[in-house]
């Protein structure tokens, strides 16, 4: 194995000499990352504050729960892909309880003595946890994680001072979570609410334990048999010493075969263990993962929290997994069991685009890819060859939307397709999207034709029916901006696409019909309006009506009109919904508005507000300090779009342009990043210091035309460390540089000649005082969130 981790090794050291050529990138990844580690020296108590592991599909928590004895922490055990497999009931899929996410179920520690203390650390580099648990008999050290590979928890217990562990299965009942909250009164109250409450919802069979050797096993059956999940686990060692614990959890369905995958994931496990490798295969994923890209920041918060996303991403999601939901695979007790597609989805698949990391992030269109069919019976039965999908929806796609536009299935594929153009992906964007959003277009066609008598119009203009602006609190209005930008980007792509590969479609003309005749963006004296009967005046989280701007970009600040009304509208939704101009009141939880904002802001070059956004989220008390969020329930995607708010105030290249620090704060004059990915498919490396930019480099991985902007004043540029001919750049009027590479070619844009350039990037030093600023801890109390979540004597919540 050794041999195999110095291979690897080599070729992504290899790589990373190819793709850098002039740049010097040296950074001490465990080192950087280690100041960065999270830290626990409280008790966590509740999913928000816990330490997290996953590879995707399989993880934990660790926290010793309210409802717990105090001898008790637990390995609270999530599946990412364990739903509900129920059939409609008269017709109605009834999604969110007969469809939504399931419990699994705990591990139980129980120590001797009742716990005192932890001293934890989530190691970021080796995505492992370790440390100490401290109990009024003792102590035991800890090591746990899920492996990168393979859907197996490994946990070690390492008891002292006459310390013992026992571990102790306790499984949970596969009960919707929704179907419990409205069976004790809870949730809206309304006709279609109720219908959720008086359903059937017959329960499904007990679970089943069993052994065989060392392993043992709890199988759960669901209702009618309609998917099953097998949790098996085995312990090697003595509970008052070293013990070395392995757990394994599959879900299948329409297979039935969950208990055969998690025998060999275990049987397999436990031989590499005893090999010695197991632990070093992890590590060489997570060690290949991490320098995919690199960015520093002489704001050690900021960093950090960046970083942690990071983590996080790799830990919720894969590109062979399911799409990533909005808890990852850590469960938690929820009213929104499922895929959430009317922006959550959406956040997070922007995360991995920048960050080079591409194929944790292709989980989304692989699934879409696969659940093509699904996605086909979403429509009305005479929606001829069209596709659609609700706001929310499981694992397979299959939920009705009804006779609506298909905004939700097209805003997702916005997603696919910046995928593809961060990859370069031409054959994919033909052969799969094309078809697929060739599809979404004939349901807008299909509903625009049902609908076309319910719209009076005389201005030649196609004006479209009542639809819904997610989430504003008004009814449904006609000429929704939403609508409006998800129809224009869906038929323009098709256009575009349609010209690019000579697909000679008959129904271009039809699209380019839209196009010419649909109805303007609804605007008045504050910006872009919600609909045509609808101003923006309520407080609103969600950025719907801004979609043409973003991140569809049709609207976008090039022009100086445009800029003015973007800006405008962007300043009236946050007077509106955060800083309460208007009725002295705002909305209580609003983090993506937050990173939407400051993303917003620093496509409009206005690196203070930009800022001031992103501060913004760190500093709200539903951010724990863990870099959790959630509303009462779990919503990941709003810490990973942290992610995308930082990418986008150092890198843009929206509108097939990239741009360089133009949203960069002058609270970071040192900042630097490497191997960041724009569309197109250029890796960019670029260092600023005191306030400067130092050099911009661009490698191109396919060829690409590349338009890129800096703000060094004329400069020294290189190509494959030669100046650069006059033919092979051009300089236009916005000030842009048009620069002529092939595959393979990198160009440097430096203060000096390319010689006397320093172009190394290295990490910015952190002091020990903003070292390790997130878990939960003493430092963490400067957080709102930390008495938010843990309140503790002295601590007041903001």
């Amino acid at each position: 194995m050794n041999a195999f981790k110095k291979i690897c090794t080599s070729l992504f050291v290899s790589c990373v000499a190819l793709v850098s050529q002039a740049v010097e990138f040296q950074v001490d990844f465990a080192a950087f990352l280690g100041q960065h580690d999270m830290v626990w020296d409280r008790v966590p108590n509740r999913w928000e504050v816990a330490p997290f592991s996953g590879n995707g599909t399989v993880g934990f928590t660790l926290y010793q729960s309210k409802a717990s004895e105090k001898n008790v922490i637990s390995i609270h055990v999530g599946r990412h892909d364990y739903y509900d497999h129920r059939l409609p009931h008269n017709g109605d899929q009834m999604l969110w309880i007969y469809r939504g996410r399931l419990p699994l179920g705990r591990f139980d520690l129980e120590s001797k003595g009742d716990i005192a203390a932890v001293d934890l650390r989530m190691d970021l580099w080796n995505a492992e946890l370790t440390g100490v648990v401290k109990t009024t008999r003792g102590s035991y050290a800890v090591r746990g994680l899920t492996h990168a590979d393979t859907d197996v928890i490994y946990f070690e217990t390492d008891a002292k001072d006459g310390e013992a562990v026992q571990i102790r299965w306790y499984p949970e009942s596969p009960y919707s979570s929704v179907r419990k909250t409205l069976d004790t009164g809870g949730g809206p109250k309304n006709d279609w609410w109720d219908s959720l409450r008086t359903a059937p919802y017959p329960l499904a069979p007990e679970g089943e334990g069993g052994e065989e050797g060392e392993m043992q096993f709890w199988i759960q059956p669901l209702y009618q048999h309609r998917g099953e999940t097998t949790t098996g686990w085995q312990t090697s060692g003595d509970p008052d010493g070293q013990q070395v614990f392995l757990a394994s959890v599959h879900h299948s369905f329409p297979e039935k075969n969950s208990l055969e995958t998690v025998k060999k994931s275990l049987t397999a496990a436990k031989a590499a263990v005893e090999a010695g490798w197991f632990i070093e295969a992890h590590r060489v994923w997570w060690h290949a993962y991490y320098p995919q890209s690199f960015i520093t920041l002489n704001d050690a918060e900021k960093e950090a929290f960046y970083w942690i996303q990071m983590y996080k991403l790799a830990s919720a999601t894969r590109g062979n997994g399911p799409i990533m939901d909005v808890m990852g695979p850590w469960y938690h007790y929820t009213f929104w069991p499922m895929v959430w597609g009317d922006l959550n989805v959406q956040l997070i698949y922007w995360t991995h685009l920048a960050a080079n990391r591409m194929s944790v992030g292709e989980s989304l269109p692989n699934n879409l890819d696969k659940y093509v069919d699904n996605l086909t019976k979403n429509v009305p039965e005479h929606w001829k060859d069209s596709a659609s999908i609700a706001a929310c929806f499981p694992q397979d796609c299959r939920a009705s939307a009804g006779f609506v536009p298909p905004n939700m299935l097209a805003w997702i594929l916005h997603n696919y397709w910046l995928h593809c153009q961060y990859a370069a992906d031409h054959d994919r964007l033909r052969d799969r999207l094309f078809p697929l959003l060739r599809k979404v277009m004939n349901a807008y066609l299909n509903w625009i034709k049902d609908t076309e008598a319910q719209v009076q119009s005389d201005d030649g203009r196609l004006h479209l029916a009542k639809s819904w602006s997610p989430e504003y609190p008004a009814p449904w209005d006609e000429d929704t901006n939403f609508t409006i930008g998800l129809l224009r980007w869906t038929a323009g792509t098709l256009l575009e696409l349609n010209r690019e590969h000579g697909l000679d479609d008959p129904l271009a003309s039809e699209w380019q019909r839209v196009l010419d005749t649909l109805v303007d963006y609804q605007i008045d004296a504050n910006g872009l309006r919600i609909a045509k009967n609808t101003p923006f005046e309520k407080p609103h989280r969600h950025y719907s009506h801004l979609l043409p701007f973003f991140p569809l970009a049709d609207l976008t600040p090039e022009k100086p009109e445009d800029a003015m009304l973007l800006r405008r509208s962007l300043d009236h939704w946050l007077d509106v919904s955060i800083n309460g101009v208007q009725k002295d009141e705002a909305m209580p939880v609003t983090g993506y508005t937050a990173t939407g904002a400051a993303s917003m802001y620093a496509w409009l070059g206005d690196e203070t507000m930009a800022s001031y956004y992103l501060n913004f989220l760190v500093e709200h008390k539903n951010i724990s300090p863990t870099t959790m969020y959630a509303e009462g329930n779990p919503v990941i995607e709003t810490p990973l779009s942290f992610a995308t708010s930082v990418h986008d105030m150092l890198l843009q290249s929206w509108g097939g342009k990239i741009r360089v620090f133009r949203g960069t704060p002058k609270e970071w004059p040192d900042a630097a990043f490497h191997r960041l990915r724009t569309q197109g498919a250029f890796l960019v490396s670029a260092k600023k210091k005191g306030g400067a930019t130092q050099f911009v480099s661009v490698e191109s991985l396919a060829g690409s035309p590349c338009l890129i902007q800096t703000d060094i004043e004329n400069p020294r540029i290189t190509i494959n460390g030669k100046k650069a001919k006059r033919w092979q750049v051009q300089k236009a009027e916005d000030g842009f540089y048009q620069i002529e590479l092939n595959k393979g070619d990198v160009a440097v844009l430096a203060v000096e000649e390319l010689k006397e350039s320093d172009l190394s990037v290295a990490a910015i030093p952190v002091g020990e005082a903003r070292r390790n600023l997130f878990g939960l801890n003493d430092k963490t109390t400067r957080l709102p969130g930390h008495p938010f979540y843990y309140p503790e004597k002295g601590l007041r919540a903001k």
